[in-house]
């Protein structure tokens, strides 16, 4: 089994966290009555609010203290630093992508595919979930809790304003964008220059793949090679020189793009569900979730959106293997279908386990179109955050950025993603 490897900002950061940890391991008691909990979910975020309130029940029930550290996007690097350290926190709920999708391969956390059946989860957690979750090795990385669906927004009110119908098609597409254009409103805004942007290009570049095929070149490049994989650039470039992207998509970051749509300045946004309740009431009853318009030719019948049951699950620390006994009553507590249905009404969180939830008591419109309508009316693409790579993941950003700069040609973009590629073997 590989070992985690940390760079030298790691390393100094490990000496600083054993300093100040002082190094003593906790009493047979504190280990039974007490878990730390280490998340991305932070406090601003509204899935915390049913988070919360259940590990404040699940305290009240079992006596069994749960300390919760809160990290956002830095988890990552806190992790695996305090785990050099042998004080790494005994669960985690975080999301599978990158650094994550080699954590069972590097001993950072234990494979858990051993409690689903164990621990009565079974019914809780859909087959393809835990297809998600596993790893080359058919290890299941951690238990799957939370998934997102990432649909295009369209802003129907803006549409209707101009007296323009919602794309349907690729020329649809072109066409509609043209005439907003000569109105001042942008057309489609993400961040050309983040994680955002090399999602839709990904999107794009799929287009004429097969889903077996897709998953081949998210898994190992090769698009100069690929004929179909080019024709999807292709369009994504015939795309951009149409004027389809806000003016300097370039350089924008997917928080820059999503308040564009916000300010009504774009009609269009690939925004995932991390976003339904958190925007403005009046914009989101006057959204329509969609797709990414139907290109002649290629594989979707229907605008097709991305979908995902990776956005958050637990994982098992070696600490946490330690005390397993105690960290089997807070997950079975977890997916209970009270906690599950709270996670959902309440917090707004789609799930990746088997909920059954009623879409009049979702407070969020773009909540309750997304169980109800949006599935209807697209296909799905393949994720690739399940097939790229842990080590390509970061540096494809700035190579799908490139995409995103007119003059730019489908041959010297696929050099740069598959450069990206070379690069990492």
């Amino acid at each position: 089994m590989g070992k985690l490897k940390l760079g030298v900002a790691g390393v100094a950061a490990l000496a600083l966290a054993t300093a100040c940890g002082g190094g003593q391991a906790p009493s047979q008691e504190q280990a039974t009555t007490t878990l730390t909990l280490q998340t991305n979910w932070t406090s601003g975020g509204t899935e915390s609010v049913p988070l919360k309130k259940a590990l404040a029940d699940f305290t009240a029930k079992t006596g069994i203290q749960v300390k919760v550290l809160e990290n956002g996007d830095d988890l990552n690097q806190v992790y695996e630093t305090a785990l050099l350290a042998g004080q790494e926190a005994d669960v985690l709920l975080v999301g599978l992508l990158e650094k994550q999708l080699d954590w069972v391969k590097n001993g950072a956390v234990v494979p858990t595919e051993e409690y689903v059946q164990a621990w009565g989860l079974g019914e809780a957690i859909p087959a393809e979930s835990l297809a998600d979750w596993k790893d080359a090795e058919g290890h299941l990385r951690g238990l799957p809790y939370a998934g997102f669906t990432w649909p295009w927004w369209y802003n129907k009110t803006l549409f209707d304003k101009h007296g323009i119908a919602l794309p349907q098609t690729t020329e649809d597409l072109f066409a509609a964008t043209k005439k907003l254009r000569a109105q001042g409103v942008g057309g489609v805004a993400i961040g050309g220059n983040d994680w955002s942007g090399q999602k839709v290009f990904m999107q794009y570049l799929e287009t004429y793949l097969d889903a077996p095929s897709a998953k081949k070149v998210f898994a190992e490049g090769g698009t100069c090679a690929s004929p179909d994989a080019m024709k999807g650039i292709e369009l994504f470039v015939r795309t951009r020189e149409a004027g389809v992207f806000v003016d300097g998509v370039e350089g924008l970051t997917a928080d820059q793009a999503t308040a564009l749509y916000q300010e009504g300045r774009a009609a269009i946004a690939p925004i995932g569900s991390w976003s339904f309740s958190s925007m403005d009431e009046a914009l989101a009853k006057g959204t329509v979730l969609g797709g990414m318009p139907v290109a002649a030719g290629g594989t979707y019948a229907k605008p097709n959106a991305f979908r995902g049951s990776t956005s958050a699950g637990w994982w098992i620390s070696p600490n946490g293997k330690k005390k397993i006994d105690t960290v089997k009553k807070l997950i079975q507590y977890m997916y209970s279908p009270e906690v599950l249905d709270h996670m959902a009404t309440d917090g707004g969180v789609v799930m990746a386990t088997n909920t059954t939830v009623d879409p009049a008591k979702l407070g969020s419109p773009l909540l309750r179109q997304s169980y109800t309508t949006f599935s209807k009316s697209v296909d799905f693409a393949v994720m690739p955050d399940l097939y790229v790579p842990a080590d390509v993941g970061n540096p494809l950003y700035r190579a799908t950025s490139i995409a995103y700069t007119k003059g730019n040609d489908a041959r010297k973009i696929c050099a740069a993603v598959d450069e990206v590629y070379r690069a990492a073997q």
